[in-house]
């Protein structure tokens, strides 16, 4: 059975469990939120259409998979706050720290060619490996064994 995505913090459960989670998250997410300062605030992300059913356990297969999508989605939305610099997203903490490095004058933009480790990898140039099952291999044993049977035969 696949997990299902809780919609408010975005980690996956069993159909078991999300049950039991969604009020703890609820709790939490309410905690978090009377910690931050009024305008700051935001309500609780809303559930997705038919996630009522998926606790119950009534929904399966690749209508869970929609489910979960859409789980997924408002979680992104709705809990993550994105950067106005790189336009990456963060939890609020995350940000706030994230901010301390990218700046308007230098966002934290990712670069849209290979990365480091792929432009070393590239550099490397590793010995081909013999095969037990090459052609190579089989060509010189059946040589080896014709040329015993000739020197056999006369």
């Amino acid at each position: 059975m696949p997990p299902v995505t809780c919609y408010i913090c975005g980690r996956d459960f069993g159909t078991k469990s999300v049950g039991i989670h969604l009020p703890s998250c609820k709790k939490k997410w309410e905690a978090e939120q009377e910690k931050l300062p009024r305008k700051e605030r935001r309500p609780v992300p809303t559930a997705p259409q038919d996630f009522d059913k998926v606790v119950k356990g009534e929904v399966k297969g690749k209508d869970l998979a929609k489910i979960n999508q859409k789980a997924f989605d408002e979680h992104n939305e709705s809990a993550l706050e994105s950067c106005q610099f790189c336009g990456r997203t963060f939890k609020p903490q995350a940000l706030a720290s994230h901010h301390r490095a990218c700046t308007e004058e230098k966002p934290m933009v990712k670069n849209k060619g290979p990365g480091h480790a792929s432009q070393l990898k590239a550099k490397v140039n590793y010995p081909k490996l013999k095969s037990k099952g090459s052609t190579k291999n089989l060509s010189a044993k059946q040589e080896k064994k014709t040329t015993n049977k000739s020197k056999e035969e006369p």
